[in-house]
């Protein structure tokens, strides 16, 4: 989910091998999402739960392909309603699971 970088976040390893390091993986409606961190998965709990969005089009960017925001390279069947209604609920239960568990 990272807006520069086209096959996502690097990965890096933590310096000291004693800070945790999570990646958070939720399969829904025969998609697997993958998030760095709890902030990304709400940012695409935000975005799927929103019925319509506004035109991805922003004026001045020449380079579109290198500039695209991570939901603008989603399948564009995952904001069918009935898949968006499972994304969202597969989001939410994830998003309340990770967070029960302590993960940050």
């Amino acid at each position: 989910m990272s807006t520069s970088h086209i096959g996502g976040m690097e990965f890096e390893p933590p310096r000291d091998r004693l800070i945790e390091r999570r990646v958070y993986f939720v399969e829904a409606a025969g998609f697997t999402f993958q998030f760095a961190s709890l902030a990304q998965l709400r940012a695409a709990l935000a975005y799927f739960g929103e019925r319509v969005h506004p035109s991805s089009r922003r004026p001045g960017v020449a380079l579109e392909h290198y500039w695209q925001q991570w939901f603008e390279r989603l399948p564009q069947w995952l904001s069918e309603e009935p898949r968006r209604v499972r994304v969202v609920s597969a989001l939410s239960r994830a998003l309340q699971v990770f967070e029960s568990e302590g993960a940050g």
